[in-house]
């Protein structure tokens, strides 16, 4: 009796205690529910019929995808979507990149810390009042069309409201911080010592950039022009404040079958559409460039293993 009292709590110290295996558990319970629930109910939406009111009938159909393929408006909207992410991830790139570079290499913390601080304040202001901010800048009495017009680059100060260019002038200014802030991490664990070995053998600023800096900062590449894709594609705001129902984005498509058509499950299929060809293009994006989920290098995780 004394030995099996004795070997009782060394059994159950190797347990949990029920309240101990809730918390553990708490973070899977928060993901399931905030997110794969959702996404269920969305998927489970999408195949059933709507009914004029914005009621619904539960019954399995898939008539709502035929739709969406029967119907070119649908088809067109997507392309653009597509069309507008890669302009905004092309120019977010081509902007952030030197800026990142610079920031990274500076050997002044003050200019840093203050280019850093601009950076990071412009995510402080919603989209609906970026929006609207580039749309006085960007009408004909706005600052660049008159400025435009001063240089000489047009005759008179033309409105870019509403129409493409001041779509993507906007939503290149709203998404180049989180292509800045991911580069700029990414440049930053480069080892200075690699670019000192470049030049002590004779490269110059841009043979090292192009051998050493930008190769091992490629996984930050694909990580910020991912980031800057999905986030782009997925734009709703912008599009309905600076452009015409022609640079409409699906998602502003989505909004309207919900809140004006009050047809939910056509917009649950048009979501779950979106998603599913942003999903698949992240996939055969990293897997093409070599990159898996966690920005590790095919190459790195073999001489890992």
């Amino acid at each position: 009796m004394a030995h099996e009292a004795q070997t009782e709590p060394a059994t159950d110290s190797g347990r949990l205690p029920p309240i101990k295996y809730l918390v553990v558990s708490y973070p899977a319970i928060a993901l399931v529910t905030l997110f794969a629930v959702p996404l269920l109910l969305l998927f489970v939406f999408s195949f059933f019929r709507n009914i004029s009111g914005g009621y619904l009938r539960y019954v399995v159909t898939a008539e709502n995808y035929v739709r969406f393929l029967q119907e070119p408006l649908y088809l067109d909207r997507l392309v653009f979507s597509l069309r507008i992410a890669a302009v905004t991830t092309l120019g977010s790139l081509v902007l952030g990149y030197p800026l990142a570079y610079r920031l990274a290499t500076t050997d002044s913390s003050l200019l840093r810390r203050a280019v850093m601080v601009l950076v990071v304040s412009s995510l402080w202001l919603t989209f609906i009042i970026r929006g609207y901010a580039w749309a006085v800048l960007l009408r004909s009495n706005g600052l660049f069309p008159i400025l435009a017009a001063e240089l000489g680059l047009t005759d008179a100060p033309v409105s870019l409201v509403p129409g493409y260019w001041a779509l993507v002038v906007s939503m290149v200014y709203v998404f180049l911080p989180f292509m800045v802030l991911t580069l700029y991490t990414s440049i930053k664990n480069v080892d200075h010592e690699l670019r000192e070995a470049a030049r002590n053998l004779g490269a110059g600023p841009i043979t090292t950039f192009r051998h050493v800096t930008l190769p091992l900062t490629k996984d930050g590449i694909i990580s910020g022009s991912l980031l800057v894709f999905v986030l782009s594609m997925g734009v709703y705001v912008l599009p309905r404040i600076l452009g015409n129902p022609p640079q409409w984005t699906l998602a502003v498509v989505i909004g309207n079958q919900v809140t004006v058509e009050s047809n939910v499950p056509f917009g649950a299929t048009l979501s779950i559409i979106l998603m599913l060809v942003v999903v698949a293009l992240i996939a055969v994006t990293v897997r093409l460039a070599g990159v898996d989920t966690f920005g590790v290098s095919a190459t790195e995780e073999g001489e890992q293993g």
